[in-house]
Order: C-alpha cells, then sequence, then structure tokens
C-alpha cells in the first residue's frame, strides 16, 4: 500500500557528479494518496530547480521561465487518467523553483506513475519519473505517506495548496538545505473509528533516524500524540532539525493501540545539508568565504560589526579582536565576522548577523557615548549580552546621588535565577555614560559597598553603623531610595 517516488538521492549524487547545464531539467516529485468521503485521489508533487530551467526576459528587469508538464497514471498500457499542461512561473526579478499540484481520483488499484517535463524555451531540457502507484483505501486503518513541507502556515482561502486550514508548500526532493531549522510533515488517517472500535485513544509515534549505512541507523529525535479514533483524522508535525549534520536520514510515522502494538507504519527517506554546523575552522577558505554574506561588506560595515561583536567575546577573543581592529587587512576581518556568526547559527550566519547588527544599531543609538559606539557602554554591553530589560527606574533627583538607573530582569535565563538587577550611575555627571556599580547577577560585578560608593561624593559621612571599614550601607534620609528601589522595586 505504501506509494513508491524516486528517491532525491539519485537526484543529488547525479548532480554532484554531472554539472548542471541547461540540457536538462531537474525535477523532484512526490506523490501520496489520499481520500475523500466518495473516493480515493492520488496528489502528485511537483517541483523544477530554479537552475535546470531556461529564464527568459520579460523586461530590463524582470524574468518568466516555463515547462510543459505530462501526467500519466497507467494501469498496463492503458492510460486511466492523465494532465498536460505548461506550467509558468510568474513574472520574477531573480529565478525561482517552479512549483504545482495536482490531484487525480482513481479507483483502488495498482498504476504506475509517469511524470515529464520539458522546458519550454530550451526543448532539449527534459526530465523523466516514473514510480509504482499503490492506491488500497479500503474500510480499514490507513495512514497515508507522510508528505514533507518546505513551510506551512494557517490559511483558509482556496488555493492548489491549501488544505484543511492550512497553506502547505511541498518540499518534492525530500532535501532541507542549511537554511532550514524544522521539519515538518503531513499526513491523514481513515478509519481508527473502525479498527480501533473500543479504544479510548490510540498513539501515533514519529521518529528521525540518521542512515550510518549497511541498514545501521541512529535515533536522533522522536514524539508522539495521542488521538481519538475517528473515520478521518489529519496530522500536521514538525520537529526541531537545526542540530541535525549533514547525512542521510529517515522519518518513521507509526500507529500503534492502546496496547502499543504497530499497527500501520510508514518511512520515508530526506537529505540534510548542514556544512557549518561542525565546521573546522581551519577549513573555511577564500573561497568559501567568497560565497558568503560577508564578501559584501565594506570596511566602515566591518569595523562596526567588529566592535559590535566585541561586548559578547572573552578576553582572549577580544585580544585577537582588537589585533583584527588595528589590521588593514579585510580578508582577515570577513573571516572574524564569518567565524564569529557561523559559531551563533551554522544554519544561517547571515541572518545572525542580521539581528546582532539590528540590537547594535539600536543600543548604538540609545547609549552612544561622546567617545564609543553605544554598545561599548556598560549598559550597551548589558543590552547587547542580556537584551531589553523588563523595567527600569531611572533616577536624577537624589541630591546626594549622582545620576542612576536600575534595570531589572524578572527571568534571567543566562544564570536562571528571577529578579536579576543592575544598577548603573554617572558619577562624572557627563553625556550618558553611565557605568555599572553592582548587580546580583551570577558572574557580573558584585559589590556589597555599592550604596556608599553612589553616595560618597555628597553623603560619604553618612554610613550606617560604627565601622568605617565595614559599614556597606547608608543611613536612611529623604530622597535617598536606591537602596529601597534596588531591594524592592
Amino acid at each position: 500500500m505504501q506509494v513508491m517516488k524516486q528517491t532525491i538521492f539519485s537526484l543529488l549524487f547525479a548532480a554532484l557528479i554531472v554539472p548542471h547545464t541547461m540540457a536538462a531539467l531537474d525535477m523532484g516529485v512526490s506523490c501520496a494518496v489520499y481520500a475523500t468521503p466518495d473516493k480515493p485521489y492520488v496528489e502528485i508533487n511537483l517541483e523544477v530547480a530554479a537552475g535546470s530551467i531556461r529564464f527568459v526576459n520579460v523586461d530590463s528587469s524582470h524574468v518568466q521561465a516555463a515547462v510543459e508538464v505530462l501526467m500519466l497514471i497507467k494501469k498496463g498500457d492503458q492510460v486511466v487518467n492523465y494532465e498536460k499542461y505548461v506550467l509558468n512561473s510568474p513574472v520574477l526579478e531573480f529565478p525561482r523553483a517552479l512549483l504545482d499540484v495536482k490531484r487525480f481520483a482513481i479507483p483502488n488499484g495498482d498504476y504506475e506513475l509517469e511524470v515529464t517535463c520539458q522546458d519550454i524555451n530550451d526543448t532539449t531540457s527534459t526530465d523523466h519519473f516514473t514510480a509504482q502507484l499503490s492506491v488500497h483505501i479500503e474500510q480499514a486503518l490507513y495512514l497515508s505517506r507522510p508528505q514533507l513541507l518546505r513551510t506551512f502556515r494557517a490559511d483558509n482561502s482556496d488555493g492548489p495548496f491549501n488544505k484543511n486550514g492550512y497553506y502547505m508548500e511541498p518540499l518534492p526532493f525530500n532535501f532541507y538545505d542549511r537554511f532550514a531549522t524544522r521539519l515538518a510533515f503531513y499526513t491523514e488517517i481513515y478509519h481508527s473509528d473502525i479498527t480501533l472500535a473500543g479504544q479510548e485513544a490510540y498513539t501515533v509515534r514519529y521518529q528521525i533516524e540518521q542512515e550510518k549505512g549497511n541498514g545501521i541507523k541512529t535515533l536522533i529525535s522522536s514524539g508522539s500524540k495521542r488521538k481519538t479514533p475517528a473515520p478521518v483524522d489529519v496530522m500536521l508535525v514538525q520537529m526541531d532539525i537545526s542540530t541535525l549534520e549533514s547525512g542521510n536520514y529517515s522519518l518513521t510515522v507509526e500507529i500503534r493501540d492502546a496496547a502499543n502494538a504497530v499497527l500501520q507504519t510508514r518511512t520515508l527517506t530526506f537529505q540534510r545539508s548542514n556544512p557549518f554546523l561542525q565546521i573546522d575552522e581551519n577549513a573555511i577558505t577564500e573561497e568559501m568565504l567568497a560565497k558568503q554574506f560577508v564578501q559584501s561588506l565594506q570596511p566602515e560595515d566591518l569595523r562596526f560589526a567588529l566592535r559590535a561583536i566585541g561586548p559578547l567575546l572573552t578576553n582572549e577573543e577580544s585580544a585577537t579582536l582588537q589585533n583584527v581592529l588595528a589590521s588593514d587587512d579585510l580578508k582577515q576581518k570577513r573571516y572574524f565576522v564569518f567565524r564569529y556568526f557561523v559559531r551563533q547559527d551554522p544554519n544561517n550566519p547571515e541572518q545572525a548577523y542580521l539581528k546582532h547588527m539590528e540590537i547594535a544599531r539600536a543600543a548604538d543609538a540609545k547609549f552612544r557615548s561622546g567617545f564609543r559606539f553605544g554598545f561599548e557602554t556598560d549598559r550597551g554591553r548589558t543590552y547587547m549580552r542580556f537584551g531589553r530589560p523588563d523595567d527600569l527606574i531611572h533616577v536624577e533627583d537624589d541630591p546626594a546621588a549622582p545620576p542612576y538607573e536600575i534595570w531589572v530582569y524578572y527571568n534571567f535565563p543566562k544564570t536562571n535565577q528571577r529578579n536579576v538587577k543592575f544598577l548603573f550611575y554617572n558619577p562624572s555627571l557627563a553625556g550618558e555614560d553611565f557605568i555599572i556599580l553592582h548587580s546580583n547577577a551570577r558572574g557580573e560585578i558584585n559589590n556589597p559597598r555599592w550604596e556608599r560608593v553612589l553616595y560618597a561624593r555628597n553623603a560619604g559621612e553618612e554610613y550606617d553603623g560604627d565601622n568605617y571599614g565595614d559599614a556597606t550601607r547608608m543611613k536612611t534620609n529623604v530622597a535617598r531610595n536606591a537602596r529601597t528601589y534596588f531591594e524592592d522595586f
């Protein structure tokens, strides 16, 4: 009953061995059998890789492509159902893959599926796909073949990729590139109310295993959902694949009864590319950097990015950074920036860079000092490391203290603490250059005498206690509220 399809692996390995030319389309096809209340149908998803299609100019800034598609469902020599049509891309600024989905109602039986594509703008460029198609949905438990998705979102509108209140973009090549962080799949379950009559619930278990070769697999992750028996049930599941290394994997979906016996199972294979996950930093070559986002960064962009990284580095890395900043070698600067952000997000270092720069610019604008970037001040560094505080009090009307601020973080994941506070003050009264005086966050500056330091200039002798050397607190006085703010705010 399992629907067969051409595997992505033969396509990918062929692509690695034989460089793409305009003489051969590269298409991916996936299919699954579903059912309406009346009859079964087969859903065929098609993708034609953008790099294999000839796009032609529509005008000076837009291109378009088209392929002729022929889908045949055959039983022996007889064509049971077919469709021949031209699949046009939208008018685009840049080439993009062509996607399509077709659904054919067919009775139960065994068939052969054939899909042929030909580039309209280059008739010598074709691709052909065949697979055995098994359609057998009876009045018994049935689990459809999982359909891998590139993305999905809630959407009740009509459209070829819309189903059961969701827009679901298929992934016919079964290939997740380095930008992907989630694997999503869709499947349907029929007639569990008949097969599992009398059971209150059943379980759908799903798991990802890494293919090690020679039939050896390693379990990577798994999950499950409890379901109530029903005529029809649908599942839309996503799993985290951000830390999956490059390689071949399988996704298995099982239906288990109340006794945990496996009643139905479906397995498909997919490939994951995650080249920067465990990259050897010595293997970052000039050729690799030339293809990354850092190549387009100008000298001023690189200087800003490097200094925006500074607040988050260790002492040893900070020393290396200072040497890089002092150098005129742009390659060295690009290497440092790329290496830092590929550590932060191996799936999409450019996105990590853009997000960090957005925060850095906000910190610079808010905390800028006359002598340095805003993110290089104590408040700016704290903002960069821990984010915006949940609450803040700014005091300028305490007659015995210079201006000061208290930042409050109600939840502080960095140290698993609650109600973490930072106290900054401006003893020089110069601009906005507040410096950190005290914090109760583990690993940060902790100064038991902070209150005496804060009030040292105008009320230094009004300490609480008889011993000047041991006293840590100040006597209470009108408007002297720093201790109250810090402990009770």
